[in-house]
């Protein structure tokens, strides 16, 4: 997508500011276990080999930054092309850290594209904006109508056990979902909190932690997200809620005191999902 207005003004990118980190990954389907037959990645993007975890045939990708956290200047470009009949699981070792940015602003861009009845589940840890950061993100997933998406975000309102609350200067992050070539949800999220607080009513209210969950799935009916909606409803100190506007499409929101308490429910509900989509529970993912 073009880059919204407020960004436009912060100054171009250029090339002598951060880093350009690319990662490519292709994984397709090989004697009943999903494999990477092409990659490719500049840092300060990385990727670890795949694993396989309790004897499952998916492939567990874990996306790398050595750096240490995304800088001012940064420009990240990421694509995963799942074949028909893949299945792999996308997740990062810690917390994605934004740091401070006294000229233009960091982007990153991912890409997904699920092909004939592949399956990606992306989980990544949360993302820390330090304050003066500003950082645009924008997610896009081309899926056939036979292919499963789950898909999940976590973003801190700052260094929370600092004390640092809402000071960045600007955020924009965007997730796009189509569907047979077709747009299916476009959801996108700025925050600037110079334009008006956002720990009001309506907005983060007294929280510190925001996560969002997509799911699609052919086999994702009302019902599922019916019970999907029933399990984020009266977590002490967690404001969740859930939707089913499109067939086959869901979309949950959680608002929380902690990162522990919203990922821990993220976690749940990737199980609630998992389990009809996938014939198989969630589990605890390994960090290294």
């Amino acid at each position: 997508m073009s880059l919204p207005a407020a960004f436009e003004t912060l100054g171009p990118l250029g090339e002598d500011a951060g880093k350009s980190g690319r990662l490519r990954l292709h994984l397709e389907r090989r004697a009943g276990q999903t494999v990477v037959t092409d990659q490719y990645w500049t840092l300060p993007l990385q990727v670890m080999p795949p694993s396989y975890q309790d004897g499952d045939d998916e492939a567990y990708i874990y996306l790398l930054n050595p750096t240490g956290g995304i800088v001012q200047g940064d420009r990240l470009e990421t694509e995963i092309v799942l074949g028909p009949g893949a299945r792999g699981v996308a997740s990062t070792p810690a917390a994605t850290k934004v740091y401070r940015m006294d000229a233009s602003y960091a982007a990153e861009r991912s890409r997904y594209v699920l092909r004939g009845g592949a399956v990606l589940e992306c989980l990544p840890d949360q993302t820390i904006p330090f304050a003066g950061a500003r950082f645009f993100r924008s997610t896009r997933a081309d899926l056939d109508p036979d292919s499963t998406l789950i898909l999940w975000d976590l973003l801190a309102a700052g260094r929370v056990a600092r004390g640092e609350r809402f000071g960045f200067e600007r955020l924009f992050v965007e997730v796009e979902v189509r569907v047979g070539g077709e747009c299916r949800l476009l959801d996108r999220l700025e925050l600037a909190p110079a334009d008006g607080p956002l720990d009001r009513l309506g907005l983060w209210d007294v929280y510190a932690y925001y996560g969002s969950l997509y799911a699609h799935s052919p086999r994702l009916d009302a019902g599922l997200a019916a019970a999907l909606a029933e399990l984020l409803e009266g977590r002490e100190g967690i404001w969740a809620g859930a939707g089913h506007s499109e067939p086959h499409l869901a979309v949950a929101r959680i608002l929380g005191h902690t990162a522990e308490d919203v990922q821990a429910l993220l976690y749940d509900a990737w199980d609630l999902l998992r389990r009809p989509l996938l014939g198989k529970p969630a589990h605890r993912l390994r960090k290294f």
